[in-house]
This record gives structure tokens, C-alpha cells and sequence, in this order.
């Protein structure tokens, strides 16, 4: 078992393109992270006299008592100011999200690059043996099928603790690279919860899993792992044509919130985007603009896991089930 696992690892390590597709993920990441701090606008101190003259020229108080363009011209800065101001606050909490450890539920933020990732992953190192015909030759060297299949996922499996490992070093090294100045930035922030960050981080790995699980068991359907990234996008259209379906229904779409509307998050997608909205915000506790209530409870983000769980143990066994009686004919 241990020379198996040894020899995969040794396997993987000599695959270029699957190398390729690991390392992507945090680069592509690390990129975007920069480029939304980049794009985020910053604004100079508000000009109350030069903004006082443009309302002027531009014959905002023209024909007016000099009273009345006077009242009119303080009313104009004044609420020109309270905006540059809710702007500026706002500008402020966008910037937080790049501060350690915020940065941390940022880069999570971008999980489903991680998906894609081992569903090429996994597509490839299992359907490259179809279409290289080398699944006999490998069977032979390992005749316990369970085995051979259970060190292929595995491996997977190590992959993506490799690629959220590099996330994650992402997370706390970039901020320190943009180094924010501490004047642009809110005079406070909230604490950070620690215990909701790791449900974030742990429900990603158990989606993980059974994205692992879904790709292994098309990709030995079908033969044919390029064929296996086609019924992605099939599962992506058939999930949105049924929760449109649902939400027709009173008891998925009437009322505030629908009594029923929780169990539409154990789809898949929607349940990931519910879990990355409601355990990022609550571990960052930061709000979407100034003012806001920040709720910190998990509210439906369990619902998800626990969704994922059942359905990535359902996948696996059927693949193993699948590999198990498959004839070879390559």
C-alpha cells in the first residue's frame, strides 16, 4: 500500500500538466487579489471650495437673493460632503477585506476555482488511462481495484490540501506586500471569528470531496475525461432549471423568509455560494457599507456540508462500485 501510494505521488510528480493545473489555482488567485485592491478607487480630501465654485459656474444660483444662493450653495456642500464621506467609509471596508486575517475569507472567496481545479484533476489522472490504454498495464501492477482507484482519488485528495494550503499562505503574505496604510482603513474593525472561518474552510474541503467523488464517477461512466468537464456545465443548467422550477412553488419563494426555502441549499452551487456568503461574513463581520448590522450566526452555511457530505459518500461509493465491475477493454 505504501509503495503505491509512493508511486503515485512519484506518478503525479512527473505529470507537467497536472503540475500546471495545481499551481494555477493560487496564481490566478494571487492575481486577482491584487487587481481588486488595484481597482479599488481611491479618493482625494473632498474640495469644498472648488466644488462650491463649480455649482456657480454652472449656474446653479443664478438669478437668485444673495440669501437664497448662499442657503442653497451650504446645502449643496453639505450633502455633497455627507456622500464623499459614506464613500469614502465605504471605500474604507471594501479595502479591510485585504487585511489580515479578512484576507483569509477573501481568497476562500474564490473556492470555486479550487472545484474546477480538481475536477480537471481528477477527469484527467483517471480518464487519461482510457484513452491511453494504459488501464490494464496499471491493473496489472495493482490487481485490488479498490486499492488502485482509493490511491488514485487520494492523491487528488492531497492535491487539494496542497492548493487551500497555498490559499491560505497567500492570504496572510499579500496583504503584507499591498501594505495598507493603517489611514485607509476604518478606525475600527470587528474581531475576527476564528470558529466561523474554519466552518468556511472545512465546508470547501468537503465540497472538495464530493466534487472529487462526481468527477471520478462520470469520468469511469463515460471512459473519457474531457467528456466529464461537458456534464459539469450539463449539472450547472439542469440545478438552475430545477431551483427556478421550486421557486414557483409558495413554499420555496412566498414569504420572508419561505418556510422551505433552506432546503434549496443542499443543491450543490447554491449551497456553495451559501456557505461562502454566510461563513465569510460571519467570520470577517465586515458590513457591505457603512451602517449595516452584521448578523455572525452560520445561519443556513451547515446545511450545505452537511449536504455535501451525504452526496459526495453516495458519489464515492458508486464509483468504487463502478470500478469494481467495469470490464477493461482498453
Amino acid at each position: 500500500m505504501i509503495g503505491q501510494i509512493r508511486a503515485e505521488l512519484l506518478r503525479l510528480r512527473k505529470r507537467r500538466s497536472l503540475q500546471i493545473i495545481v499551481f494555477a489555482v493560487p496564481v490566478l488567485v494571487g492575481v486577482l487579489f491584487i487587481l481588486g485592491y488595484n481597482s479599488i478607487y481611491d479618493y482625494s480630501a473632498f474640495d469644498e471650495a472648488s466644488f462650491r465654485q463649480e455649482m456657480i459656474d454652472s449656474g446653479y444660483v443664478v438669478g437668485l437673493p444673495p440669501e437664497e444662493a448662499e442657503r442653497l450653495l451650504d446645502e449643496a456642500v453639505a450633502a455633497q460632503r455627507e456622500m464623499f464621506l459614506q464613500q469614502e467609509e465605504g471605500t474604507k471596508l471594501v479595502r479591510a477585506g485585504y487585511v489580515f486575517p479578512y484576507s483569509l475569507v477573501n481568497v476562500l472567496g474564490s473556492g470555486m476555482s479550487v472545484l474546477v481545479a480538481l475536477i480537471l484533476l481528477t477527469a484527467t489522472t483517471i480518464g487519461d488511462e482510457f484513452s491511453w490504454a494504459t488501464i490494464r498495464t496499471s491493473l496489472i501492477a495493482s490487481t485490488r481495484r479498490r486499492r488502485f482507484l482509493g490511491v488514485r482519488l487520494g492523491a487528488v485528495g492531497v492535491a487539494g490540501l496542497l492548493i487551500f494550503g497555498m490559499l491560505l499562505v497567500l492570504g496572510a503574505v499579500l496583504p503584507l506586500v499591498l501594505n495598507i496604510p493603517a489611514a485607509k482603513l476604518p478606525p475600527s474593525l470587528p474581531a475576527f471569528d476564528g470558529g466561523a472561518f474554519l466552518v468556511l474552510l472545512g465546508g470547501e474541503m468537503v465540497a472538495s470531496a464530493a466534487v472529487i467523488a462526481f468527477a471520478a464517477l462520470i469520468t469511469l461512466l463515460l471512459r473519457n475525461g474531457a467528456i466529464t468537464l461537458v456534464s459539469v456545465l450539463v449539472w450547472i443548467a439542469v440545478e438552475a432549471a430545477v431551483l427556478t422550477a421550486l421557486i414557483r412553488f409558495p413554499n420555496f419563494g412566498e414569504g420572508d423568509p419561505p418556510p422551505d426555502a433552506w432546503l434549496l441549499d443542499a443543491f450543490p452551487l447554491r449551497g456553495l455560494t451559501t456557505l461562502v456568503q454566510n461563513a465569510g461574513r460571519a467570520a470577517a463581520g465586515l458590513p457591505g457599507y457603512p451602517g449595516e448590522a452584521v448578523s455572525r450566526e452560520l445561519g443556513n452555511a451547515p446545511i450545505p456540508i452537511v449536504s455535501f457530505a451525504i452526496i459526495g459518500t453516495i458519489l464515492a461509493f458508486l464509483a468504487f462500485r463502478r470500478f469494481q465491475r467495469m470490464d477493461i477493454v482498453e
